[in-house]
């Protein structure tokens, strides 16, 4: 039986809709956050807070290097008790790490040596050994990588992001189905808000001026993690 703790919750939160359609946040931040303040068990708040704390693209920024980030995301996803969000943040870290491989590469950078933290997941490995492919060898899996790799090849901002927000957004959506008022249905609901929400405040000069720095710097601003820990791996699988 599905968990229907949060029955009066889920159904007082509007729907998302498709993200790229979207054009403002069907529910602004400050009643989001006031909503969940008010009717999820803090243990469930602290969890989702502690899992926005690797997703959160725009904070990463106060992460000033690898070392950072990887001691920070193996305090966080172990401790995440939830099966969906621990593979959610899991997946995504994954992602932002094939991210941060095409704009290394596309700055001329060599491929990472063996042993150096620079990568986070089940790619890290495969990333290094084909990193003259243009999609790593990971096309089949990510079909999102060559299209990145193509508006990063044209300087294409604006098309970027959106690809990478569409590819974050189908890997929140693709777990929704199997929750309904439970904390998971919350926790996903917060997590594709909050996509959905940076991409109607959307600012194509701000994401060309991220796009100039990113590349120019390579990986500095770009998440960065670790080899995964074998026990990390079984519990995203």
């Amino acid at each position: 039986m599905r968990g229907i703790e949060y029955v009066q919750l889920v159904a007082s939160l509007p729907a998302l809709g498709p993200i790229l359609a979207a054009k403002t946040a069907p529910i602004n931040r400050v009643r989001l956050h006031a909503r969940l303040q008010q009717m999820l068990r803090p243990e469930h708040l602290a969890e989702i807070q502690a899992a926005a704390s690797l997703l959160a693209w725009e904070r990463q920024a106060l992460l000033t290097t690898d070392a950072d980030f990887v001691s920070h995301a193996r305090k966080v996803i172990p401790t995440l008790k939830s099966e969906a969000l621990r593979r959610l943040v899991y997946e995504d870290v994954e992602q932002r790490t094939v991210v941060a491989a095409l704009r290394r590469r596309h700055a001329e950078r060599d491929a990472p040596a063996v042993g150096e933290i620079w990568g986070y997941g089940r790619y890290v490995d495969r990333i290094r050994a084909k990193w003259q492919e243009p999609d790593f060898g990971l096309g089949q899996s990510l079909k999102w990588v060559l299209p990145a790799k193509e508006k990063l090849d044209k300087a294409d901002a604006a098309g970027l992001e959106r690809i990478l927000l569409d590819a974050a957004w189908r890997l929140a959506d693709r777990l929704v189905g199997d929750h309904d008022f439970d904390f998971e249905a919350v926790a996903l609901y917060v997590v594709r808000w909050d996509l959905l929400e940076r991409w109607t405040r959307y600012d194509a000069e701000a994401a060309a001026a991220r796009f100039g720095a990113l590349v120019a710097d390579a990986l500095n601003a770009a998440p960065a993690g670790l080899n995964a820990d074998a026990d990390l791996v079984r519990e995203a699988a």
